[in-house]
């Protein structure tokens, strides 16, 4: 859905449109987050390979916002629907870097045991409730829906995954906490989510007690993962084709790209402010988007750079293989 549209309807105020460079957000509707998972999830296996989804050694489900009923686990709802039998699922809660920390996890998983071969990774996210405003509830980005799902294994495939890393930073976890109260918590008393409340008061409460120490420990940090993930990967900034960051504020991709010495042209924002921040997958599906579109060819290399609430940072690096489907009678 466009801005021009939002502006229209009285839901984006107008002024914000030149200021903020925002031009859409991916909306979902009324399909459920789990449904919109096993969509991505016979996606993603229709162009690894022809068989169905069942012989996987790990699920894993990296989430952001509400899944469905409480109590209820939407790992298990593609278990029912796709996969059967008893695969180990973990649904993850680690905020918008857990698709990428998911990897980290993954692939330990799958190392620690020669017999283990495939995991699936997949997120998915539909903010269309009545407790977000996905036009303001973060004052310069824009909230959207998308689910995204890879296949990792052993063999082959149509990138290779060099190298991930993820930590986290303690002493930023009241970032977006905002000093609200922890009991009870805010969805049990209707709360609407509002990132820039939270955030207004911690920047607040931080230049009183710390001055901008904190952003500083923040920028060291995320200089500090990509580093070590080019390190591990055996490839320097130089060879690094496009750079996927969140899809968020404008001023924070400005700030990124200082830090790294990039132009806007390496990045995936162009891509991003069109479909919003969606969740942990942003930097799946802006990889699936320059796949697409020939925004990476085979021998192209791909970083990715994650935030989580928390507060956590994730690099990823990728190889490009092939840009078309890969079968196990068709390696890469």
């Amino acid at each position: 859905m466009s801005v021009e549209q939002a502006v229209r309807e009285g839901w984006y105020p107008e002024e914000e449109v030149g200021k903020f460079r925002q031009l859409g957000a991916a909306v979902a509707g009324d399909m459920p987050a789990p449904e919109m998972a096993r969509l991505a999830v016979l996606d993603a296996y229709e162009r690894w390979d022809e068989s169905a989804p069942r012989d996987l050694d790990l699920l894993l489900y990296p989430s952001v916002w509400h899944q469905g009923p409480n109590g209820w686990q939407p790992q298990h709802y593609l278990q029912k629907h796709l996969l059967g039998g008893s695969v180990p699922a973990f649904e993850i809660r680690s905020g918008c870097v857990g698709m990428i920390s998911s990897l980290e996890l993954a692939a330990s998983y799958l190392q620690a045991d020669p017999d283990r071969d495939t995991a699936l990774v997949v997120s998915a996210d539909n903010h269309g409730t009545p407790l977000v405003d996905r036009w303001r509830m973060t004052p310069g980005a824009l909230v959207g829906d998308a689910a995204a799902a890879l296949v990792l294994g052993k063999d082959y495939g149509m990138a290779e995954l060099l190298a991930v890393n993820a930590t986290v930073i303690p002493e930023a976890d009241a970032v977006n906490d905002g000093a609200y109260p922890l009991f009870p918590p805010d969805a049990t008393v209707g709360r609407g989510l509002s990132f820039g409340d939270r955030h207004e008061e911690f920047r607040q409460k931080l230049l009183k007690a710390q001055g901008t120490g904190i952003h500083l420990t923040i920028q060291k940090t995320m200089m500090e993962q990509v580093e070590r993930t080019l390190d591990e990967a055996g490839i320097g900034l130089d060879d690094v084709t496009r750079v996927a960051f969140p899809h968020g504020r404008r001023e924070d991709l400005d700030g990124q790209m200082s830090w790294l010495g990039l132009e806007e042209e390496q990045t995936t924002w162009d891509y991003g402010r069109r479909v919003g921040h969606c969740g942990a997958a942003d930097q799946f599906i802006a990889f699936e988007h320059l796949i697409a579109t020939g925004g990476l060819v085979a021998g192209d290399h791909l970083l990715m750079v994650g935030f989580g609430s928390g507060t956590s940072v994730a690099a990823a690096a990728f190889r490009i293989l092939s840009t078309t489907p890969v079968t196990r009678g068709a390696r890469a």
